[in-house]
């Protein structure tokens, strides 16, 4: 009679527990959902508004009111240059939301505006600030909706109800292991004694201890996933819009190259030439990582190779005060490699500029190539501060940076790109001092 009493009252308490978690649970769960979904949609907001000015500063667009109506149609926000100096915003723009933006200065602070709307005001140049102006975005999950309020009624039944079936039939072998599971998910080498049972507990514990170790697995390929899928959905549709005026003036730049020029329009020719390339290098990447493609493999030169990429870079290195250092010639045979022209071009660029951002004040960035083992081994060491820690360990995961503007995105993608070629890259610091970049690629058959 004692152990029945002491059953039914460990039950009921259970039951009692287990609704009064699940009903705060949900009601604190659906709200601080409510609001992560809130900060990401400000989040996103503003990383689109930067990625739009930094477009702009780059391609050195006008401001005018023509350029604010296309971003318009292209980003569908409401966009207005403003001048500094008078702090107000080019027309047309509501006067109640004009007098609130009135004085305000530029910053990565989202503004409420009178007529429900959301502001953001960023610094384009010393003139001129840029103004993005969003409707409110939709919050899907809200406890005042008839469908989660009848779903969470559901639920709490539902939970009240199983949670007595348990507590009466399986309480006793229960309560033991989840005593055990106190931690058990963040140990990866933990067992649980249950296992060595030959029932559903035992069954349940060996699931579980599959669960915990399918589920750190899952988790990375999960997060890698949901961040592809969004830079799919960005970059595809942005890349197609750049790479068609590019094109024309990519078109345009080669037929003007054909005419007689002077010396000093030849040399800007070049320029906008290789600044073209750059651009569409970008527009590959980001491409490549939202629909990876199999590389188009051909016999190469290595150190030809590595000398066009840097020649490419060479006006920005000199502009940083850095010396690149090549390695010397080889017999042809000796350095080949087969592979990606136009993919390593890429992952060469995205190592050699990162050495130079690393190299503000100048350097050298020393690039090596050495045969082993019939690989070709790259290596690039610069005179900057080396990687950190967590560099090192997560330097090649896609949206990890350290660096001020930075996305996060070129090593990833030269990972992707060197993965794809058979070979592998390694991140670490030289004994002396800087970073060290190595690049393994197998030596061409042929």
């Amino acid at each position: 009679m004692a152990t029945t009493t002491w059953h039914r009252s460990l039950a009921a308490r259970h039951v009692a527990v287990m609704v009064g978690y699940v009903a705060v649970g949900s009601l604190l769960l659906l709200t601080w959902l409510s609001y992560q979904q809130q900060q990401e949609a400000r989040h996103l907001f503003a990383t689109l508004a930067q990625n739009d000015v930094e477009f702009v500063q780059r391609l050195n667009l006008p401001r005018s009111e023509r350029l604010a109506r296309d971003l318009q149609r292209l980003l569908r926000l409401d966009i207005h240059f403003r001048q500094r100096r008078k702090m107000e915003p080019l027309p047309p723009i509501p006067v109640e939301e004009a007098a609130a933006l009135m004085g305000t200065s530029a910053s990565r602070q989202v503004h409420q505006l009178p007529t429900g709307r959301e502001a953001l005001i960023l610094n384009l140049d010393a003139d001129y600030d840029m103004i993005f102006i969003r409707e409110p975005p939709t919050v899907m999950l809200t406890l005042w909706h008839p469908t989660t309020g009848f779903a969470l009624i559901v639920f709490w039944l539902f939970s009240a109800v199983l949670a007595w079936v348990i507590g009466r039939q399986v309480v006793g072998p229960v309560s033991g292991l989840t005593r055990r599971l106190q931690g058990f998910f963040a140990e990866p080498h933990r067992l649980l004694p249950e296992t060595e049972r030959d029932d559903e507990i035992g069954r349940l514990a060996s699931a579980l201890t599959q669960a915990r170790d399918e589920l750190g697995e899952e988790r990375r390929r999960r997060e890698q996933s949901e961040r592809l899928a969004l830079l799919g959905r960005v970059a595809t549709g942005l890349a197609h819009e750049i790479k068609n005026p590019l094109a024309s003036i990519q078109l345009h730049a080669q037929l003007v190259e054909s005419a007689e020029l002077d010396l000093e329009s030849q040399t800007s020719l070049r320029h906008l030439l290789a600044e073209v390339r750059v651009i569409e290098g970008l527009v590959n990447q980001w491409l490549y990582l939202a629909r990876p493609a199999a590389p188009r493999r051909q016999a190469l030169d290595s150190i030809a190779l590595l000398q066009e990429t840097a020649e490419l870079l060479r006006p920005q290195a000199e502009h940083a005060g850095v010396i690149l250092t090549l390695p010397a010639h080889q017999p042809a045979q000796a350095n080949h490699i087969s592979g990606d022209r136009q993919r390593l071009q890429q992952v060469f660029r995205n190592v050699m500029i990162n050495a130079i951002q690393a190299m503000p004040s100048g350097g050298e960035l020393r690039i090596g190539l050495a045969v082993v083992n019939q690989t070709i081994v790259f290596s690039f060491h610069d005179d900057g501060p080396g990687f950190t820690s967590a560099a090192l360990d997560r330097g090649e995961e896609l949206f990890f940076t350290e660096k001020e503007g930075g996305m996060g995105v070129g090593l990833n993608v030269a990972q992707e790109i060197i993965s794809a070629h058979e070979g592998q890259m390694t991140l670490k610091n030289h004994p002396e001092e800087g970073a060290l970049v190595e690049i393994t690629l197998p030596m061409s058959k042929s």
